[in-house]
C-alpha cells in the first residue's frame, strides 16, 4: 500500500506539473504574440513616419507646382497600390476642379474637369475625409493598363480650412480603408496642401515678374524667354516663325491731349485687341512704352501680314478712351530658316521703321533675302 500511495502521489504531481507547464506555455505564447504585435505596431508606426517624412521632404524640395503634384500623387498611389491617379485643383472663381497632374492615365483621358457638385468629388468634399466611391463610367478616365476604373479613392486637399483640390486614386476594385490608411492619406494631403500653397505663391510672384502691370501682357523679359522656346521648337519641327513689331502712332499726342490716365486706358484697350486676334499658342507682349510684339509660330509672311492688316483696321475703326481715334504701324518678318530666327526681331523693327517713315498706319514686311539696312540713329 505504501508503494501504491507513492505512485499515486507521483502521478498526481506529474499531472499537476504537466498542467502548470501547459499553462506556462500558453502564457508564453500569448506574451510572444503581444510582443510581436507591439513590435509590428512600432515598426508600422516607424514606416508611416518614414513615409510622411519622405513625402514632406520631397514636396518641399521644389517650388515647381507640377513637381509637387507628381510627388504627392506617387506617394498616395504607393500607399494604396492604385492602378492610376490624378490630382485636381480648384479653378479660381469656379465650382469646378481642373486635373493638373496624373500618372498611368492615357493621354487626353476624359474627366479633365470635375464639377464639385457631382460625385466622385461631392461626397468626399462633404465628408472632408478620404472615401472610396464609385465612378460614373461617362467620366472615368482611361488608364494605361487598359479599361476604365469603376472606383476611385478621393482624398480632399485643404489648406488653412480652405479646399485646395482633391486626389483621385483609381482602384482595381472596392476596398475598405483601414484607420492607418486614412491617417496616412490625410498626412499626404496635408503635406501636399502646404507645398501646393507655397508653389502657387511662388508662381504668382514669378508671373508678376514676367507680366506687364498695366496691360497684363507678358513683358519684355517674358517675351525673350518664350521667343527662345519658340525658336527651339521651330528648329526641332522645321517650322516657320513670324515676328511682328507694333507701335501706336503719335502716342505722345494722346497723353498730351487726353491725359496720362486715358493714355493708360488706350494701351490696355490695345492689348485687348491683340489678345482677341492672336491664337492662344502665340505670344503677345508689351515691348516697352506704346510698342508691342507678337510672335506667331507656324506662320509665314503672308499669314502674318493678313493678321497685321486685320489688327491695323480694327485699331483705326475703334474709338478709344476719351473718344480718341488712333492708328498703328506694324513691321513684320518671317522665316523658316533656323539661321535667321535670331534676326527676326531686328528685321521686324526695321520694317516698323519703314512703315513709320512711309506715312504711318500701314504694314511693312521685311524681305529677309535682302541684307539688313541699319535705320538711322
Amino acid at each position: 500500500m505504501e508503494l501504491d500511495g507513492v505512485l499515486l502521489i507521483t502521478s498526481v504531481l506529474l499531472v499537476v506539473g504537466l498542467v502548470l507547464l501547459t499553462v506556462s506555455l500558453m502564457r508564453l505564447r500569448s506574451t510572444t504574440r503581444e510582443l510581436e504585435a507591439a513590435l509590428q505596431d512600432e515598426s508600422g508606426a516607424r514606416a508611416r513616419e518614414g513615409l510622411l517624412l519622405e513625402m514632406a521632404m520631397a514636396v518641399n524640395s521644389s517650388l515647381a507646382l507640377k513637381e509637387v503634384l507628381d510627388v504627392a500623387l506617387s506617394h498616395g498611389g504607393e500607399i494604396m497600390g492604385a492602378v492610376a491617379g490624378a490630382i485636381y485643383l480648384v479653378k479660381p472663381g469656379s465650382v469646378e476642379m481642373q486635373r493638373e497632374a496624373s500618372y498611368k492615365l492615357k493621354d487626353r483621358a476624359r474627366g479633365s474637369v470635375r464639377p464639385m457638385s457631382e460625385d466622385p468629388l461631392r461626397s468626399a468634399i462633404a465628408a472632408m475625409r478620404p472615401l472610396v466611391l464609385k465612378i460614373d463610367q461617362k467620366s472615368a478616365p482611361a488608364v494605361e493598363a487598359g479599361g476604365h476604373p469603376a472606383h476611385a479613392l478621393v482624398v480632399p486637399i485643404q489648406h488653412s480650412g480652405h479646399l485646395v483640390g482633391a486626389m483621385e486614386l483609381y482602384l482595381d476594385g472596392w476596398r475598405e480603408l483601414t484607420e492607418d490608411q486614412r491617417d496616412l492619406l490625410n498626412g499626404v494631403a496635408s503635406q501636399a496642401a502646404i507645398a501646393i500653397s507655397h508653389a502657387q505663391l511662388f508662381k504668382a510672384h514669378e508671373d508678376n515678374a514676367l507680366t506687364d502691370e498695366l496691360t497684363r501682357l507678358p513683358n519684355r523679359r517674358a517675351l525673350a524667354q518664350r521667343f527662345l522656346q519658340t525658336m527651339q521648337r521651330a528648329r526641332r519641327h522645321n517650322e516657320t516663325i513670324a515676328f511682328m513689331m507694333l507701335d501706336l502712332d503719335r502716342f505722345k499726342w494722346v497723353n498730351d491731349s487726353y491725359g496720362h490716365l486715358n493714355g493708360d486706358s488706350v494701351l490696355s484697350e490695345l492689348a485687348a485687341i491683340f489678345n482677341a486676334e492672336v491664337r492662344e499658342s502665340d505670344i503677345c507682349a508689351r515691348y516697352g512704352g506704346e510698342e508691342f510684339a507678337i510672335v506667331l509660330h507656324e506662320t509665314d509672311a503672308t499669314g502674318a501680314r493678313a493678321l497685321a492688316e486685320r489688327i491695323r483696321e480694327k485699331v483705326a475703326a475703334m474709338s478709344f478712351a476719351g473718344g480718341a481715334r488712333l492708328t498703328i504701324s506694324i513691321g513684320v518678318a518671317a522665316t523658316d530658316d533656323p539661321d535667321l530666327f535670331t534676326t527676326l526681331l531686328e528685321r521686324s523693327d526695321q520694317a516698323l521703321y519703314a512703315a513709320k517713315q512711309g506715312g504711318r498706319n500701314q504694314v511693312r514686311v521685311a524681305d529677309l533675302k535682302v541684307t539688313a539696312v541699319q535705320k538711322p540713329a
